[in-house]
């Protein structure tokens, strides 16, 4: 008996592959373009509702730079769960997911019309694959294969980590920009510049679903944490008894937003501008970089810089490309950018070649792939160049920098409290908080947001638009699921992080007081007259299931 019979008749416990060299094509495919974020959310979601048990393959792309797994495109084939009813239950579905380009990929192609690089997993032979576990493959894509592992097809449904309308305004840094597609090495044509709306009524509108409120973190390079924590144990921050490089929310060094502000900003441009009051050396002013700090976090100081006379420590600046959701959150809550009239804008990117790098203050980058965030900042503190984004030489490597990246907060998981293991660098916290999810539920942490699935409400030359749409509306509303987000949130030697479902969603999700990680809820959402809105501040939910009750910190 087949696989697919097996599926049409029953569900068993037993695993059976689905792969398109031994069960064909599939009977509906779905593509989506956007986020990556919330990745653990969107693969348990199709893990344990969308797919019958045992039937679910996975095939990822491998970097070419990075290695990465997944890290741009994600196909997942499948046979429809029973729970998924009329026309989908026992159907061979194909579900891929598009991530490069992040955010702004979710919004204007699908406005647009625009076929966008997918991968491509039907009609290749089993042999075009490297088996990655159980059910599962993968390959590395580059220029040189392209065109057999991708083909350009219009994506049917958008993810984005942020709101429509504040990630389309033209002339700004949110507005997306393009990314070279492998297939061509060029843009993809037809990108407009002015793209404002995404409509809502009418023949062409788009229905808008609300997803999780995820957590974003400030991330600093090893070295830079540990003379964090020195400096501000000699300031009186942190406590004295705080151990060089434990990782607990109580042993984390702080930023504020201001300071945040200031160095996305560009304002801050070296190290040696940020000071402290020693209390432990009759409030001498020192600087961050001053001997005895470094002393104390058991490091050496950083490349300094030759050009301005000065010999300073550049700040070394990760964000993310123009319309990708970890900096349009990151702009809007430390800057207010760019919702506030007159509101400072980020940095500007810095070339990639040494002469530019080492004459500005600070060194600013943008990786296109949150993954290449924290390759960054490995390059930034081993003195490597994987990225191509450290480019000044120094001895027989490059020049090792004092780093600080926005990110998801979700990323390193295997370092311990005490500091072991994981990538050389770290997660900070802002204004005195961990980026946890008890700690956005009780309102004390900023640098969060919810975003939304995004699809045409109707489609003429689709014959399958409504089971596509169907499907699509299972997938938006699960990723909001508490059931769902207990399972797939990370728990991180400060806390537990990840995703927060919504007391503002509708089906009735209560906060508790305590926080229960096993149940994550908040009553604070940027929901605003029935839309979300990333650049205001979120509220309580005064209607909140059960009553408002919000944990005071």
């Amino acid at each position: 008996m087949t696989a697919i019979t097996l599926g049409l008749l029953s569900v068993t416990s037993a695993a059976y592959a689905l792969t398109p060299w031994v069960n064909g094509a599939p009977a509906i495919t779905v593509r989506i373009s956007g986020a990556v974020a919330q990745n653990k959310a969107y693969t348990q979601v199709v893990t344990d509702v969308l797919a019958a048990p045992g039937t679910l393959d996975t095939f990822n792309d491998v970097d070419a730079v990075t290695g990465s797994v997944g890290s741009n495109w994600t196909a997942h084939y499948f046979l429809g769960a029973q729970n998924l009813g009329a026309g989908l239950a026992g159907k061979k579905i194909l579900l891929l997911r598009r991530t490069r380009g992040g955010t702004g990929y979710g919004i204007i192609p699908l406005k647009m019309n625009m076929p966008l690089e997918h991968l491509n997993i039907v009609g290749l032979p089993q042999s075009a694959w490297v088996a990655d576990g159980t059910q599962a493959w993968k390959q590395t894509i580059s220029s040189e294969n392209a065109s057999k592992y991708l083909n350009k097809k219009i994506s049917d449904a958008g993810a984005i980590a942020a709101d429509p309308f504040i990630v389309l305004k033209p002339g700004t840094e949110n507005y997306p920009d393009q990314q070279i597609e492998l297939t061509t090495g060029l843009v993809e044509p037809g990108w407009p510049t002015g793209a404002e709306s995404i409509p809502t009524t009418g023949s062409t509108a788009f229905a808008i679903i609300q997803t999780p409120g995820l957590a974003y973190g400030v991330a600093v390079t090893l070295d830079l944490y540990k003379a964090l924590q020195a400096a501000q144990k000699r300031a009186g921050i942190l406590p004295s008894s705080v151990v060089i490089g434990d990782y607990t929310e109580t042993s984390m060094p702080n930023l504020n937003r201001n300071v945040m502000g200031s160095l996305i900003a560009g304002k801050i441009g070296a190290w040696d501008q940020i000071k402290i009051v020693d209390k432990t050396d009759s409030n001498a002013v020192k600087s961050l970089v001053d001997d005895d700090i470094l002393t104390d976090a058991g490091i050496t100081a950083p490349y300094k810089e030759s050009t301005t006379g000065g010999n300073l420590t550049p700040v070394a600046l990760s964000l993310r490309n123009n319309g990708a959701a970890t900096s349009v959150i990151a702009y809007s809550v430390f800057l207010n950018y760019p919702g506030a009239k007159n509101a400072v804008g980020p940095a500007a990117k810095t070339p990639d070649n040494a002469v530019d790098e080492d004459a500005s203050l600070p060194i600013v980058k943008q990786p296109i792939i949150v993954a290449d965030t924290g390759t960054l900042l490995k390059d930034w503190q081993n003195g490597t160049n994987v990225l191509g984004f450290n480019n000044v030489v120094d001895g027989a490597g490059f020049a090792k920098r004092w780093g600080i990246a926005i990110n998801t907060a979700d990323k390193n998981t295997s370092v311990t409290t005490t500091g072991t293991g994981g990538d050389p660098w770290r997660y900070v916290r802002v204004d005195g908080y961990a980026p946890t999810l008890e700690n956005i539920a009780a309102g004390v942490y900023s640098y969060w947001s919810e975003g939304v699935v995004l699809y045409r409400k109707n489609k003429s030359d689709d014959s399958s638009w409504a089971l596509k749409t169907k499907l699509i509306k299972t997938l938006a509303e699960n990723l909001g699921s508490p059931s769902i987000l207990s399972l797939a949130n990370t728990t991180q030697a400060w806390g537990k992080t990840g995703a927060v479902a919504s007391t503002v969603d509708g089906r009735g999700f209560s906060a508790a007081v305590p926080f229960n990680a096993s149940n994550p809820v908040s009553a604070f959402s940027h929901k605003n007259k029935g839309s979300i809105h990333t650049e205001i501040v979120p509220v309580a939910d005064s209607n909140a299931t059960g009553g408002l009750a919000v944990q005071l910190k």
